[in-house]
């Protein structure tokens, strides 16, 4: 992961830290609930990316077993003191570690989750390779990016990008398109498909994709 630009976010995270439930709790609780669902239907061991203060772990399956992973000290603290108060008994670790390059052993989890988190890493193919090689056969990638539904160009295109640098610095960037996990599928394989490309409601403004390796 580029240093720089993981320092630049340490330091926004570290202040975001305190007051960002407040601020983002009601925002994305439909996207997060979406994400979680979608997750608990794929497999029991789960492994979020990006679990931040912890806002998703509530909305997994408490059949499930979830890790979840953070560049973040200050924001897991967060998530790691709601577990502590015995609210999220599904959850198995909380642990800081960076996402192009996680360290568990090939094939650990069914599920690898991605919320808000794949436009804010530099390396977004180190990051689709890195959670291939963490899945079991058969197992899924559930992303949920704010929408890009206009791939580039006309107005909604020019909109977008005006509006990119503003969210990125909240953590919400329009800056990944659709066209870009395409393009990695069909480059690398690796047996996945994409199996579920749905806005979510109300407004459309954020979008669940899955993704589906073969069993092979």
């Amino acid at each position: 992961m580029n240093v720089e630009k993981r320092t630049q976010q340490k330091k926004a995270y570290k202040i975001w830290a305190p007051v960002y439930d407040n601020i983002y709790k009601g925002f994305l609780d439909r996207a997060q609930r979406e994400l979680a669902h979608r997750a608990g239907q794929g497999g029991r061991d789960i492994l979020e990316i990006g679990v931040g203060t912890g806002l998703v772990l509530p909305h997994y399956p408490r059949e499930s077993v979830v890790t979840g992973i953070d560049i973040s000290e200050e924001m897991l603290g967060k998530a790691k003191a709601k577990m502590a108060r015995g609210d999220l008994p599904h959850v198995r670790e909380l642990k800081v570690m960076d996402a192009c390059h996680l360290q568990f052993e090939d094939g650990s989890f069914d599920v690898v989750t991605l919320p808000f988190v794949i436009t804010l890493v530099p390396d977004t193919e180190q990051l689709l390779s890195e959670c291939v090689r963490v899945l079991r056969p058969g197992g899924q990638i559930v992303i949920v990016i704010v929408s890009k539904i206009s791939k580039g160009g006309g107005i909604s295109g020019f909109v977008e990008d005006a509006v990119s640098p503003i969210a990125e610095r909240v953590g919400l960037s329009t800056a990944y398109r659709l066209d870009k996990i395409e393009a990695w599928i069909g480059k690398h394989g690796n047996g996945f498909k994409l199996v579920e490309n749905e806005a979510i409601p109300p407004f459309g403004f954020f979008r669940l994709l899955r993704l589906k390796r073969s069993l092979e």
